[in-house]
């Protein structure tokens, strides 16, 4: 999967040190408002090194991808993530605040899920912690 970010970044396939976490390995993971991005120009103009998106599908399966994309026609609930520059994690709802909540309570298999494909397409290291903010 080609990453997103400025163009350096997706070329080099590099992550910045700093979307490792603000501390050794640890995560912060911050509960916010993204805006719908659909490219790669977006995500530069917006500040984030990295924005994607994140569903469970009506039939249970998690899915992911890049800011080049699209949530699958059957979503059953949806959220938005970038990556900041001081490499926070930010999750947002794709639809109302209840399910960006829902990431901290009933749905936290879904972001750890997401935690998790970050790590394997290396847009992050594997975090050793994870600091939740909402």
């Amino acid at each position: 999967m080609k990453k997103t970010g400025t163009a350096s970044q997706a070329s080099a396939g590099k992550v910045p040190a700093a979307a490792a976490g603000p501390q050794a390995n640890v995560l912060t993971v911050r509960l916010t408002s993204l805006p719908d991005i659909s490219s790669l120009s977006d995500v530069e103009e917006h500040g984030y090194l990295f924005y994607g998106r994140f569903a469970v599908t009506r039939d249970g399966k998690f899915w992911f991808a890049d800011a080049l994309s699209t949530h699958p026609v059957n979503t059953e609930i949806g959220w938005y993530w970038a990556l900041a520059t001081n490499g926070e994690l930010l999750v947002s709802a794709r639809g109302v605040a209840l399910e960006g909540e829902s990431l901290f309570h009933g749905h936290k298999a879904s972001l750890a899920r997401l935690i998790h494909e970050l790590a394997q397409h290396d847009y992050i290291k594997e975090p050793t912690g994870i600091r939740m903010i909402t």
